[in-house]
């Protein structure tokens, strides 16, 4: 299956068996950018939450104008969908988004290439986001700003699902192995539980990550597969014209022999 997937060249910048390259950056920009939101909440102190707010990300109006939030991306700011990913609501918010892409961001890195898991998790970050814009827009209810990675890990889970669905982990507090297709299951059902309450979980979000994350992981090897098929017949094609002005070259040499 690996084999399918592999199609761009792989880095190695001596990070061991653990991290790779994409992942580590991530990471890095994530730290960094939270690091600014707290250094920016000061002097930025107004925050477009209501005072009090119990999901109020630090950052003041740096999150106006950068978490996702479907008014301002209908108003033209239409690079919310990126930047609301390096965004983060607090520590734990960031530290549990940055575990799981640590735990499953390599294995998925290695596969892809590094160039196109950067390309991947970047999708499923500003797609899955979507989720919660049409879910606004079908659905009703009141404006809301989105941050955080989650949406992307999302998407970086069930790639990692598809390409090894009977890897086993430890989830913890869970006492023994799970493999990954029971925790995308488990995932599942705790943003389900989710919705049901008011505890400011995305899950339109984690929702489109992960369904944009299944269909890329996919569709890519199907597309490699037609563009085989496809250059092969290419090649096939031009085989036989190649083939064809042989022959008419030696046809004409037998007609020029019997009129000569």
């Amino acid at each position: 299956m690996q084999s399918a997937y592999t199609f761009e060249s792989r880095f190695e910048f001596g990070y061991g068996d653990r991290m790779t390259w994409s992942v580590h950056w991530l990471i890095m920009a994530n730290v960094i950018v939270f690091a600014v939101q707290l250094l920016a909440h000061i002097p930025l102190g107004h925050s477009p939450y209501a005072p009090g707010a119990m999901y109020a990300p630090p950052g003041g109006l740096l999150i106006q104008f950068l978490a996702f939030d479907v008014i301002g991306f209908l108003q033209g700011f239409f690079w919310q969908p990126l930047t609301y990913i390096f965004l983060h609501a607090g520590l734990l918010h960031l530290f549990l988004n940055m575990l799981w892409l640590f735990v499953f961001g390599p294995d998925v890195e290695r596969v892809l290439g590094t160039r196109q898991f950067m390309r991947f998790f970047l999708l499923c970050g500003a797609l899955g986001v979507m989720g919660t814009y049409v879910s606004a827009l079908f659905l009703g209810g009141d404006a809301v700003r989105v941050v955080g990675a989650s949406g992307a890990v999302m998407g970086v889970l069930i790639a990692f699902a598809v390409l090894y669905p009977n890897r086993e982990l430890f989830l913890f507090p869970i006492p023994f192995p799970v493999n990954a297709r029971f925790i995308v299951l488990i995932v599942i059902i705790m943003n389900l539980v989710s919705a049901t309450g008011r505890d400011n979980v995305s899950v339109a979000t984690h929702f489109g990550g992960m369904a944009v994350g299944y269909v890329y992981m996919k569709a890519v090897p199907m597309l490699r597969n037609w563009s085989l098929r496809r250059h092969q017949r290419k090649a096939e094609k031009n085989h036989e014209k190649v083939g064809e002005a042989v022959d008419n070259i030696f046809d004409f040499d037998d007609e020029r022999g019997r009129r000569f």
